[in-house]
């Protein structure tokens, strides 16, 4: 009775409300709100749209000017918490005892973010990384570890992670077709000569994309031939959008990422992956040559920087030699003294060795970063947790061999692990600890299913013998 006065009272206010403000309403609330409700009990749904938000939030802010109010990544986060109390309260909610270390080292890291701020330079940005972190990138980690239930569950988030590289594809691969056919880019960004999802950044879709590479080859190391056709295709159209990107560190990732994943997981496929291995750069190589030179100036002429549009005006910058030297002067401030060794400047701090002093400024490698915000104590605990995570991980091998679809995320947690050395600070690379949680969550419930088919052999083979 109370629940039909509710929804009578509900209705009529979406009644009221449509009068007074727009007819649509009346169905838009109403739709939103099922949604709303869709993705609280599907938190695993809201976190593949929050590992997006990078990707969309420039296009949404842009073409829906309500999110210029309202943040999308801050939105997706409290539906994710929402659909996370959910399930604490139906007591779904637990944090298997063998993962528990990674997390705890994670929270240590966080925290220590949080101590840091006492001393930087750069309060500002270093306020902001640190609320970042602790809100959007703790929830991208912990949230796989606690919806991941079953292997089916890890496959799901699979079919929805290529669903979505599939969309990313089809926009980059018709904004191509638009230029070769009108000599001229379908939308103009801040960063010439580069295709892009309108409005963002097109290294935030590269990564995407060289995640999606990654898993491709693995697939294609670990099927049997005359499987691999599709498989070929969808690589090459993956390789020709991370070009189109024009994103050089991502396209490198892929090289190094696929090439430790597969020296660590599956020598026994060194054939395939020599071969593999060989025509993903041959691959490359032809796209390159064949492209208008447009689209390939960042990688065939790379001495010469690269073209961006900024409030001065068009400038040529090069990205390449800028990194190597945001990455000296962390090494040369992380030994600039005893104090900065063991503590660091604090969060942010990297940004206070430039004329702005407190501004968005790191040195795009989660390592020098590290060493530099957070001295001797910050690498410690990161190290700590990659290898920690690592280890979690490397557990799930069973025979030498992961399952399939944890195979995938292994190789894409690489992969990014290797693209956060070339961009990004602590929270631009969210995406990396939502794959780390995803890859050690996926390998845990194999090891508990695999434990659960011995055990009912064992109770089965016993039942025969009595």
């Amino acid at each position: 009775m109370i629940s039909l006065s509710v929804l009578v009272v509900f209705e009529l206010v979406i009644f009221i409300i449509g009068i007074l403000i727009h007819p649509a309403l009346m169905i838009l609330i109403p739709l939103g709100s099922i949604m709303l409700w869709w993705l609280i009990k599907n938190p695993a749904i809201a976190l593949m749209i929050m590992s997006l938000t990078a990707i969309i939030k420039g296009y949404l802010i842009t073409y829906v000017p309500i999110f210029e109010i309202i943040d999308i990544t801050l939105v997706t986060t409290i539906i994710i918490w929402l659909g996370l109390i959910k399930m604490a309260l139906e007591g779904k909610w637990e944090i298997p005892d063998e993962i528990k270390t990674p997390v705890f080292l994670f929270l240590v890291f966080g925290l220590l973010l949080i101590v840091s701020l006492f001393y930087s330079p750069s309060p500002v940005y270093g306020l902001r990384k640190i609320i970042r972190f602790n809100t959007f990138a703790f929830t991208m980690f912990i949230t796989p570890i606690i919806v991941i239930k079953s292997s089916a569950d890890s496959k799901r988030l699979l079919t929805m992670f290529k669903s979505l590289l599939v969309v990313i594809i089809g926009i980059m691969l018709f904004q191509f077709v638009y230029f070769l056919t009108k000599g001229d880019f379908a939308v103009v960004l801040a960063f010439w000569n580069r295709i892009s999802i309108p409005g963002a950044n097109p290294i935030q879709v590269s990564r995407y994309l060289a995640i999606g590479a990654g898993m491709m080859i693995t697939i294609l190391i670990r099927n049997r031939q005359g499987q691999s056709l599709h498989h070929l295709v969808m690589l090459s159209a993956i390789l020709l959008s991370i070009i189109l990107s024009g994103s050089r560190g991502p396209l490198v990732s892929v090289v190094f990422g696929i090439l430790v994943y597969a020296l660590l997981f599956e020598k026994d496929h060194i054939k395939r992956i020599v071969g593999f291995g060989f025509l993903a750069i041959t691959l490359v190589t032809i796209l390159l040559l064949l492209l208008p030179e447009d689209l390939t100036e960042r990688f065939l002429n790379i001495a010469q920087g690269s073209v961006v549009l900024t409030q001065q005006g068009i400038r040529r910058v090069s990205t390449i030699m800028t990194r190597f030297e945001f990455w000296s002067m962390s090494i040369q401030t992380w030994f600039s003294s005893i104090y900065n060794f063991v503590f660091g400047l604090g969060a942010g701090g990297f940004s206070s060795l430039f004329i702005w002093r407190d501004w968005h400024w790191y040195p795009h490698n989660l390592f020098f970063e590290t060493m530099a915000e957070l001295g001797c104590i910050g690498l410690l605990i990161g190290s700590a947790f990659i290898k920690k995570s690592f280890e979690k991980i490397k557990a799930g091998l069973h025979l030498g061999s992961f399952t399939d679809h944890t195979a995938l995320w292994v190789s894409g947690t690489i992969v990014m692990f290797f693209a956060a050395q070339f961009s990004g600070d602590f929270n631009d690379n969210r995406v990396l600890w939502m794959l780390i949680g995803i890859t050690i969550a996926s390998t845990h419930v194999d090891s508990l299913e695999r434990l659960r088919i011995v055990q009912n052999n064992s109770v089965k083979m016993v039942n025969v013998i009595e």
